[in-house]
């Protein structure tokens, strides 16, 4: 035992010291594996640049352990392949033929989705031991995953050229190093993830402002469509949006892309690109496109690989969609960029909302501004066909229809007809009918009084073709009181050529039109309505002239009939006894015969006077106590023969003070008179007494009263009496003379005013303003007799006995006269012969006096013309003048007037 205790006590020592050797080897160990994990950690921890982490931990493993041959693969999320980024120790070849390698393929592709770190000491032998890497020379193998937190980074690889043992030492350090690693890797990735979202959102805000800036719809797209494109890296895109006159989407803009596609619709059910997300409301990313079954077979020469697509939605609605494409193999879209892209579509979508909203204020003021220009032509005018053709002018420029056109009803053919229309030849047009019911939308809506809308008239049986561009059709009832009267019908050359704000506004249109319409046919209505009362105003005012000439005439006739008796018994008198009579009888008859003829001219000329037909003047200086004579002169036979044949007396006196002139129209004047007198004369049915009284009133004023001791008048009467139509006479009477008087009085600027009590008579007062003018004269009449040189005179003339007549009273005086029975042969004569003077009558066959005094005046213009006539001063002076007459000589004539108008004509001769 003894012995024992020197060997056992031996063996103990020996193993207490290697027991400690080894402990000792251990902290060397770990010492050293915390040198070299802390050596690469510094290193790591030095550095955000991820080439500089990889590589720089690369040289500090192999610097610090025995390790020669390493390298670092990262994931590449967009395929899930590894890519060798960092490495040492391999050849060209080598590197070049494990460049890329599949995520789960291979060793190093299952570590690294495993997570789980792959040891494999005999490589060669190994059953997925690739020959690249066994020509290459590997031995052993240690596959690390690069992980934080569940994320695969990549993986470290580790190998040896000689067959050894990886010891458990060295698979707790390759771990260790793979964390580390990992660590930087995370947080480099982080610091990039960081740095490219802030540059990201910058840019995201730069480009928000930018497009809020805008409100240009078209440029608003544009700039969304190149900042987007540039968001992502990519190359080309397009922008679809709402449509809201054709109810679909639609290719709004393109960018880098053949212009053909815009307009192009996205229709149900939803498919492409496009299609799904607007079915989904959310990002779609197409890794293949140009295999894809519903893409843009325009786009197949552009060969696009990748294609995101997002929506634009507003308040919950999607009004577009935003496709970012690329044709780059190298290029695919991360999640982060879908993201990005994602919150930039909220902005555009915001911009374009307001773009929209601006564009649609925008053309509502161009609406609201037309149909206000619109109203105002409408009101401009009350004749229709130049009513409709502004307002479909109008209409058409600002909205630029293809073709607008008003079409009316023709209730007895029951069919439309052109009344306007643009765009179209009108002629043309008119030449067609609709039949109500049967031909055309316009005939649809005749039926119905319902406004119809075809978006695309290829598909609708209704439609009548009007031109080979038109695609899309809007007609509306126009109605007045809910009676159709027609229908506005306008056409577009686009597919879904109106909107609802369109439909709106032409809606409003076709009122404003139906309104225009009755306006205009109310005015038409009414305009023919006054003239239907003016024509029977004029009828009744006639009617009331011709009375009062009827009453005159009795009277009229009584002086003719007395004139005519003297003169026709004088005549048969001389004729019967003229064998009998001496010179100077015959010279008593005679002279007889020619006072009663001038009293039955001067018979003529009053009733002239009366009647107004003197054209001579129109308001002229004149005297009332003048008219006043004349006017109890003229009517004397109503108020005095015609009353005594019945056994009534009524006595007429005037007093006519001194008086100045008054403007005004005699034969006016004269017809007020003349109206009071007669109903002074109807109200004293049992006689009485008439006084008429002018006196000057202050200011400038002069007063006539008429008063009568009839049976005067009631209130009622005094109030009415003025009335058009009110009478007191019953059916005989108009009831417009009193009317008529009052306007006459109105029209001078005076005044009448009535004084009357039932029983006591009445008194009518007229207040006429003074006045003092020059009566114009033309054609001078004369009355004086002059001697004359003797002339040569040609008398035109178609009455014989007047022909005959004026010849000899010429003759006497010495004068050379030849004749002619009518203008025609009258010219002939004055074309072969020389006349001083020329004498013609006015109304003659085919050629009047008018004619042959141009045709004379023609030939000769110093010859003087005086002109034959039994109308006076009722000729126009302006025809006179233009006809070259200078002088007149008024049926009945007497000697020494023709002899006079010889010498004023010679007189006037020398003055031409």
């Amino acid at each position: 035992m003894i012995q024992d205790l020197p060997g056992g006590v031996d063996g103990k020592e020996e193993r207490m010291n290697g027991e400690a050797k080894k402990s000792r080897q251990e902290m060397m160990k770990l010492n050293q594996e915390l040198s070299i994990l802390n050596a690469i950690s510094q290193t790591v921890n030095q550095s955000i640049d991820l080439d500089e982490i990889l590589n720089k931990s690369l040289d500090k493993m192999m610097e610090m352990t025995d390790v020669r041959s390493a390298g670092i693969y990262l994931l590449d999320e967009r395929d899930n392949d590894l890519v060798y980024v960092a490495h040492r120790g391999f050849s060209k070849d080598f590197l070049k033929g494990m460049k890329r390698m599949k995520l789960g393929e291979g060793i190093t592709g299952r570590a690294a989705r495993s997570g789980v770190s792959i040891f494999v000491e005999n490589y060669p032998n190994h059953p997925e031991a690739l020959s690249l890497a066994i020509a290459e020379g590997l031995k052993s193998l240690a596959v690390i995953p690069l992980k934080s937190r569940e994320k695969i980074y990549g993986t470290l690889n580790i190998a040896r050229k000689e067959i050894s043992k990886i010891t458990p030492f060295e698979k707790d350090l390759f771990n260790s190093v793979g964390q580390i690693i990992s660590g930087g890797l995370e947080r480099t990735y982080l610091y990039a993830e960081n740095v490219k979202r802030l540059e990201q959102l910058k840019t995201l805000y730069s480009i928000s402002q930018e497009i809020a800036s805008k409100l240009e719809l078209k440029v608003i797209l544009q700039k969304i469509m190149e900042r987007a494109v540039e968001l992502l890296g990519a190359e080309s895109g397009t922008i679809a949006l709402w449509d809201n006159r054709k109810q679909n989407y639609a290719i709004a803009i393109v960018h880098r892309l053949p212009d053909s596609l815009i307009g192009k619709e996205i229709s149900p059910p939803w498919s492409g690109v496009i299609g799904e997300v607007i079915a989904k409301k959310s990002p779609v990313l197409c890794k293949d496109y140009e295999h894809h079954p519903n893409r843009f077979e325009e786009l197949d020469s552009y060969h696009l690989k990748e294609v995101v697509g997002v929506p634009l939605i507003v308040r919950e609605m999607i009004i577009g969609t935003m496709v970012i494409n690329s044709s780059d193999p190298e290029v695919h879209f991360q999640q982060n960029e879908i993201d990005l892209l994602y919150n930039f579509a909220h902005q555009a979508a915001v911009a374009i909302g307001n773009a929209k909203l601006y564009e649609d204020s925008l053309a509502k003021i161009r609406q609201l501004t037309t149909l206000y220009e619109i109203g105002k032509t409408l009101s401009s005018t009350l004749d229709l066909d130049d009513l409709f053709k502004k307002a479909l002018e109008l209409l058409k420029d600002r909205f630029g229809y293809a073709a607008c056109g008003i079409l009316l009803l023709d209730r007895a053919r029951d069919e439309l007809y052109v009344k306007q229309v643009t765009g179209r030849n009108l002629e043309e047009a008119k030449k067609v009918r609709f039949r109500v019911g049967i031909d055309g939308m316009v005939g649809w809506v005749a039926k119905k009084g319902e406004f119809v809308y075809v978006p695309d008239v290829s598909k609708d049986s209704r439609y009548i073709p009007g031109g080979p561009s038109i695609k899309s059709e809007a007609a509306f009832p126009l109605k007045v009181r809910d009676q159709l009267f027609g229908v506005l019908n306008i056409e577009s050359d686009e597919l879904y050529g109106f909107d609802e704000e369109d439909l709106k506004t032409l809606s409003s249109f076709a009122s404003q039109i139906s309104i225009s319409i009755e306006n205009a046919q109310l005015f038409s209505d009414l305009k023919q309505t006054l003239q239907e009362l003016r024509q029977a105003q004029d009828q009744v005012v006639q009617a009331e002239k011709l009375r009062a000439m009827g009453e005159l005439a009795s009277g009229v006739a009584h002086d003719f009939n007395n004139v005519l008796a003297v003169v026709l018994g004088n005549t048969q008198l001389l004729l019967h006894q003229l064998d009998h009579l001496g010179p100077e009888e015959i010279r008593e008859g005679l002279k007889v015969i020619e006072r009663s003829s001038k009293d039955g001219a001067e018979t003529i000329r009053r009733i002239q006077e009366f009647t107004g037909v003197r054209r001579d003047r129109e308001f002229i200086s004149l005297s009332l106590n003048e008219i006043v004579t004349e006017v109890v002169n003229i009517t004397q036979p109503r108020w005095r023969d015609q009353t005594q044949k019945k056994g009534i007396q009524i006595e007429l006196t005037t007093h006519l003070g001194d008086i100045p002139l008054i403007m005004g129209n005699p034969s006016e004047v004269r017809e007020v008179l003349t109206n009071i007198i007669f109903n002074a004369v109807d109200a004293m049915s049992k006689g009485g007494k008439l006084t008429i009284t002018t006196q000057p009133q202050a200011e400038d004023w002069v007063e006539v009263r008429i008063a009568d001791t009839g049976i005067g008048m009631t209130e009622e009467v005094k109030k009415r009496v003025f009335d058009p139509f009110f009478t007191t006479k019953g059916v005989t009477n108009s009831g417009l003379g009193m009317s008529v008087s009052y306007g006459i009085i109105k029209r001078h600027g005076g005044e009448i005013l009535i004084e009357s009590e039932p029983g006591k008579g009445t008194t009518f007062i007229i207040h006429l303003p003074t006045g003092y003018g020059e009566e114009e004269t033309v054609v001078k009449e004369v009355a004086v007799s002059k001697e004359s040189r003797r002339a040569r005179i040609l008398v035109i003339d178609d009455e014989d006995s007047v022909r005959d007549i004026l010849s000899r009273m010429l003759k006497t005086k010495g004068h050379k006269v030849v004749v002619a029975p009518n203008g025609e042969e009258g010219i002939e004569r004055f074309r072969a012969e020389a006349f001083d003077l020329v004498f013609t009558d006015l109304g003659m066959p085919k050629l009047s006096g008018w004619d042959v005094g141009k045709t004379i005046k023609g030939i000769n213009p110093k010859t003087p013309i005086a002109m034959i006539t039994g109308w006076g001063v009722e000729l126009d002076r302006e025809k006179l003048s233009e006809s070259g007459i200078d002088l007149i000589i008024s049926k009945p004539f007497n000697f020494d007037q023709v002899i006079d108008v010889v010498a004023e004509a010679m007189e006037l001769k020398e003055k031409i």
